[in-house]
């Protein structure tokens, strides 16, 4: 099934596929209608001022792309399989997301936790993590791939989720209050289970087998050859039979190429 035209959706129970088949001019007004609050957080785009407006983000997207010259292959890929995963879960509505996807102290990679969530119908929070990137030399296929890549977010989460470190949760805390709107009912709730992880970590007492988490991979190959998902099925099995998490939630966008978002939002802050 399409879930908007140019992208092909294949859902299963625990986890999902998305093929990226073209930029379909409904996608690239999705990407226009939600950047902002994308990058800077529903609160911030809220206010008058217009340093949040749509072609000031594009503006400042292009910068942290950019930011380095010398910028690695892997650097933009991060960022474009990232955007594409916050567009994603945005048009589906099944999480709130509480974080934007700009860093805000400066224009590095964000730290700690990619995207925490809220599970809209019954508040409860999930943490993703997301992973980008092609095809190595090692792997035969894409479906390796994809799953190579979900390994890595799910040893990412492993470490972090059991890390005493508090300042992961004060990160999140902070970027909780920026990303959603005051006026969302949901905020206090996530701003609670935030705090609690913070205290938690205080004592230790975190643990990664408290935690929902959602494993993202967004691979960049030819779509003449699709990840398959019983690879990603068997995946999933395999985590949860790991017990390392309390629920487990697999999200993976195959698209062709990376340019071509880029060159969609370097046009539009023309």
């Amino acid at each position: 099934m399409n879930l908007i035209p140019g992208v092909v959706k294949e859902a299963h129970s625990d986890y999902v596929l998305y093929f990226v088949e073209n930029l379909s001019d409904e996608l690239k007004q999705e990407i226009r209608n939600r950047l902002a609050a994308i990058c800077h957080g529903a609160n911030r785009t809220q206010s008058p001022f217009n340093v949040y407006s749509y072609k000031e983000t594009v503006k400042e997207f292009i910068k942290r792309y950019k930011t380095n010259k010398k910028a690695s292959d892997n650097r933009k890929k991060g960022m474009i399989g990232e955007l594409l995963v916050h567009v994603v879960l945005e048009i589906e509505g099944r999480f709130t997301t509480a974080s934007p996807f700009f860093n805000m102290e400066e224009r590095s990679f964000k730290k700690g936790y990619d995207v925490v969530l809220l599970e809209t119908t019954n508040n409860e929070l999930w943490i993703a993590e997301v992973k980008s990137g092609a095809i190595q030399n090692e792997q035969k296929n894409a479906s390796s791939a994809a799953v190579g890549l979900i390994n890595t977010a799910k040893n990412d989460l492993k470490t972090r989720l059991n890390d005493p470190n508090t300042s992961l949760w004060l990160n999140a805390l902070n970027a909780a209050n920026a990303s959603m709107s005051d006026s969302n009912h949901q905020k206090d709730a996530v701003r609670k289970l935030l705090g609690q992880c913070a205290d938690d970590a205080t004592k230790g007492n975190n643990s990664s087998d408290s935690f929902n988490v959602v494993l993202s991979a967004t691979l960049f190959h030819p779509m003449s050859e699709h990840i398959e998902a019983v690879k990603v099925g068997q995946k999933h099995t395999k985590v949860v039979n790991e017990g390392l998490f309390k629920k487990v939630f697999i999200m993976v966008i195959q698209k062709e190429t990376f340019d071509a978002v880029y060159n969609f939002l370097e046009s539009e802050g023309k």
